[in-house]
């Protein structure tokens, strides 16, 4: 079964364009692994390089144990589904899936029969066989592409971003079938995708891509609440980013920070990408991990803030809060008693929740896209 390596893997187009750099990957048999990032980040890139569409400029490809860096991409048992399904538009539904096993030259009667199992393995209506691309909904289509990939009958399926053309409610619904198929057939799969909540709906593993670069692999909650660093942090979810200062420790051995204008005892946060001696720090929660109330807490990990918006959006209210200068980001479950705007709260936390990075020596906002809160 197929297990992907990646060994230094660069790529350069003309005019010195690099959308790979030296990428070291490692993905397990029959996990689903979703390459997530911005556009431009290089992840259908490397993709495309796994595929063999794109010839590494550097670096090796390895794919069950064998080099195929190059390799063409119909020699090296892949499945792919592309961003634009890619479907032949002159073939019937029946013809384009037919297309895979008719090329390694089956049987007519074998290549028939591939190509209605897979299309009843999507969910397609056998009805529809006949059906041109252009009579088909971009669901439909989706699922003609995927019948498509899977009548290669080969073990790594390759998906760049397979769901970005279709409507949220059918993208969503899609996605789940997606990730229920690749495991019922036992498959590998790497999917692109630059969605965070299809991502964290499909993925074993989330590989997360910046400007060429792997920046964190790991399960969704790893990448969620451990993101490797500022980066992650925000592009992976929405985080508060607050910048503090580490108060000398003298005698004592706990870890204290400065930051929303008070002393916080944070010895049991996450520090350990903190370099030894760091003075400058960002303090970073996920909204989820704040707790607003009305009443003061019982312990000294709070402050004191003004709810400014409220915004309802179905199973969680998210708040915007003020705290002296900074603004703070909760959000809480949508039933139950809710604050409105103008309300004065207290918001506290855990500081086991928290994260805490070095403060780059650039100015930091603009690695997590945001303004300073």
């Amino acid at each position: 079964m197929p297990e992907v390596k990646l060994k230094g893997v660069s790529k350069t187009f003309p005019g010195n364009v690099v959308a790979l750099h030296k990428v070291d990957l490692s993905v397990k048999d029959k996990d689903y692994v979703v390459l997530l990032g911005p556009s431009g980040c290089g992840k259908t890139s490397l993709l495309k390089t796994i595929a063999g569409i794109y010839p590494p400029t550097e670096g090796e490809v390895f794919i069950s144990g064998r080099n195929v860096t190059r390799l063409p991409i119909e020699e090296r048992g892949v499945g792919m589904m592309f961003q634009n399904y890619a479907l032949f538009p002159h073939l019937t539904t029946e013809k384009n899936v037919e297309y895979g096993p008719t090329m390694r030259e089956l049987p007519p009667k074998e290549t028939k029969s591939i190509a209605h199992k897979m299309l009843q393995l999507a969910k397609f209506p056998l009805e529809r066989a006949n059906s041109l691309p252009i009579e088909l909904s971009g669901g439909m289509q989706q699922r003609v592409a995927l019948a498509r990939a899977l009548a290669s009958q080969s073990s790594l399926l390759l998906l760049d971003e397979p769901l970005s053309a279709l409507d949220a409610k059918i993208g969503e619904e899609l996605r789940l079938e997606l990730r229920c198929l690749v495991k019922k057939l036992g498959l590998t799969a790497i999917h692109v995708t630059h969605s965070q909540e299809e991502a964290m709906s499909t993925a074993d593993t989330i590989i997360v891509m910046n400007q060429g670069s792997v920046m964190q692999v790991g399960s969704p909650e790893e990448v969620y609440f451990n993101p490797a660093n500022l980066f992650v942090a925000d592009f992976v979810g929405e985080a508060n980013f607050f910048e503090g200062e580490i108060k000398p420790a003298h005698s004592n051995p706990k870890l204290f920070v400065r930051f929303l204008g008070k002393d916080f005892d944070l010895s049991k946060a996450k520090s350990s990408k903190l370099s030894r001696g760091a003075e400058k720090v960002v303090v970073v929660f996920r909204p989820e991990k704040l707790v607003i109330s009305k009443r003061k807490p019982y312990h000294e990990n709070f402050v004191h803030a003004k709810i400014e918006s409220r915004r309802f959006m179905g199973e969680k209210i998210r708040y915007e809060l003020s705290s002296g200068a900074s603004q703070i980001v909760v959000k809480r479950m949508g039933f139950g008693k809710s604050f409105q705007v103008g309300d004065s709260a207290f918001v506290s936390f855990d500081a086991s929740d928290a994260t805490l990075f070095d403060l780059p020596r650039e100015h930091w906002e603009k690695l997590v896209g945001r303004q300073t809160v």
